[in-house]
């Protein structure tokens, strides 16, 4: 179980942008906070105090980190020098400078070394930065072309793992690596999921003993990579998605260890920010804390058991707390209970073991692998079909792929009204070559704009598709235009007429049961588009409906007639000469003997 306490301001800020960062001090209970530009201090955490202060002419160009190797305080200036500083030195101005030819992106730590980064992707430890700087051989591990905008690491046992996320133009990289002294080789991946998504944040995280990246994308997902698998596709797998938080902005995430990471950014409701401890192990937001203020681009650091992050005008200091029986906490009814011997009543309690191993099953017909890969993303989700179907649309819909969506509309026997109203939209006014069976209807009747017979194909299962009137005419008003209603209508009057076809799994009954209800529900969704148009083609398409209305009431006579001659036979008596039944002066009756 995780917890976060109340937060406190540890000091004030000068501005939240301008904060280079938070590092650990060579005294546990103190940090050191890097301010701005030319000054950062040691402030103790128990009582909020500041214990000194540096301040700089020249500016700091990366945050100021304890190195425990020299026992020294170091920091780069201008992004072109390093210099190292003791508690008891208070002009920093007049410190030794170590020129680098090559300019310093940041320097960072992994509380055992002090790594020097450069702009070009080179990472040096500070020994070996300080000692070999005028014959330190710089290849080029980015191009010129490229920047880095983060910096990633981790340790997992002895192996210390740092990843550089760079930008080249709109696309994104991921450089990382092992590191090794002797030498230090970055893998190059590209950052990307599809064109509609974009990369919101990541981090590595230590999972298992195996380091994974974890990347969050603007639909919510975080998918898991792992480092060490060079053959395993990116982004990698679907771990979990998140709801609490806002994926429009860039989201800060922290590794707290093997079993949980906190989460920083906007609100998912937009009303300022949140703060949420997620637990990696059963994948749930375990504690979150809301804050009136966000702010883009604000950062977030974990320091012995406390997150720190700027809120407002201040630097918050949150507390937080990891038990260890994590999974008695979420569900409370798995562990046993040692009831006394002699009891009169013994507590049982049982656990029922659930399989979601579903799979999306569509016969032996084929799925293109793209979409097959989206389905088993959401499918590992659990996400209930209306979501599915709506993923998946998309996909389709920007794909065209007609004989998937005939596959889904199969599959899915309880289509949201939403969506059945977007599907009739699609398949009224997308273009005839989209459709691989290009056979068209013979008959004179057919309404030409809905060519060829594939469309209608499709057309006759949404109509056969359960819904509600009430829920669908909303839909149907907003997503037809009064051309797709005059299409459908002409649809539905060719269906009624005799070169017309039986809908799908339908007997003639059931088959005007459904043409009669569309009918009803797509002219009072759209009366007002009707009543107000004067295009001759709407008037054309009402009177023929209308036509055809009218034909069948005027065969009701016909059956009125029949239904009393039906029950005279049917009660076994004549019938009388008044309902004109002159010629019908006998009656059958079949009797079986044996």
């Amino acid at each position: 179980m995780a917890k976060l306490g109340s937060y406190y301001g540890l000091c004030p800020l000068i501005e939240s942008k301008t904060l280079l960062g938070i590092s650990e001090d060579s005294e546990k209970e103190n940090v050191i906070v890097t301010l701005g530009k030319n000054i950062a201090g040691k402030y103790r955490l128990s009582d909020q105090k500041q214990v000194c202060c540096w301040k700089t002419k020249e500016k700091f160009s990366s945050p100021v980190l304890y190195d425990k190797k020299s026992s020294k305080y170091v920091a780069a200036f201008n992004q072109s020098y390093i210099k190292l500083w003791s508690y008891e030195d208070e002009n920093l101005d007049k410190l030794k400078k170590y020129k680098f030819n090559q300019q310093i992106y940041t320097i960072f730590s992994n509380n055992e070394d002090t790594f020097v980064l450069f702009e070009n992707g080179n990472l040096y430890t500070l020994a070996e930065a300080l000692e070999s700087r005028k014959t330190l051989n710089f290849e080029g591990v980015i191009s010129n072309i490229e920047k880095i905008d983060d910096v990633l690491y981790a340790k997992v046992n002895d192996q210390f793992y740092v990843g550089l996320i760079v930008r080249s133009e709109d696309e994104l990289y991921l450089y990382w690596t092992k590191y090794n002294s002797a030498k230090c080789v970055f893998i190059k991946k590209k950052l990307y999921r599809d064109t509609l998504y974009s990369l919101k944040g990541c981090v590595i995280h230590v999972m298992e003993n195996t380091a994974h990246l974890l990347t969050l994308w603007s639909d919510g997902r975080i998918f898991s990579y792992i480092l060490e698998e060079s053959d395993m596709p990116f982004p990698g797998e679907l771990f979990t998605v998140i709801q609490h938080i806002s994926t429009k902005y860039t989201v800060c995430i922290s590794a707290l260890d093997e079993n949980y990471m906190a989460m920083f950014g906007a609100n998912s409701n937009e009303e300022g920010a949140i703060l949420i401890i997620y637990n990696t192990q059963f994948k749930v937001t375990q504690s979150k804390q809301s804050f009136k203020l966000f702010t883009n681009g604000a950062k977030l650091w974990n320091y012995e058991n406390n997150l720190l992050l700027p809120v407002g005008q201040n630097l918050a200091v949150i507390p937080y707390y990891l038990e260890t029986e994590q999974l008695a906490a979420l569900i409370g009814s798995h562990k046993s209970i040692q009831s006394e011997t002699n009891a009169d009543v013994t507590l049982v309690q049982e656990t029922e073991i659930v399989s979601w191993d579903h799979k999306f099953k569509l016969g032996d017909k084929q799925i293109p692998e793209t979409l097959k890969l989206k389905m088993n993303d959401l499918l590992k989700q659990g996400l209930p079909e209306s979501i599915i179907l709506e993923e998946l649309l998309i996909v389709i819909f920007r794909n065209q792929d007609i004989n998937f969506l005939s596959l889904c509309i199969d599959y899915f026997s309880d289509i949201p009204e939403k969506y059945i109203a977007k599907l009739l939209k699609y398949l009224t006014v997308l273009d005839c070559t989209a459709f691989p069976n290009q056979l068209e209807h013979p008959s004179k009747s057919f309404p030409s704009d809905l060519q060829p017979i594939s469309r209608t194909e499709l057309i006759d299962k949404i109509l056969c598709k359960p819904f509600s009137e009430i829920l669908l005419l909303p839909y149907l008003r907003s997503e037809l235009t009064l051309s797709n209603v005059v299409t459908l209508l002409n649809y539905i009057c060719f269906l009624w007429s005799e070169d017309g076809h039986l809908l799908p799994v339908k007997n003639v009954v059931k088959n005007y049961e459904k043409l009669i209800e569309w009918s009803f529900v797509i002219i009072d969704a759209n009366y007002q588009k009707l009543l107000l148009s004067k295009d001759n083609s709407v008037m054309e398409a009402l009177n023929n409906l209308n036509n055809l209305i009218l034909q069948h009431l005027s065969s009701f006579e016909d059956l009125k007639f029949l239904s009393t001659v039906l029950n005279y036979f049917k009660m076994r008596k004549p019938c009388s000469n008044g309902i004109g039944t002159n010629n019908m002066k006998y009656s059958v009756e079949q009797v079986c003997l044996y």
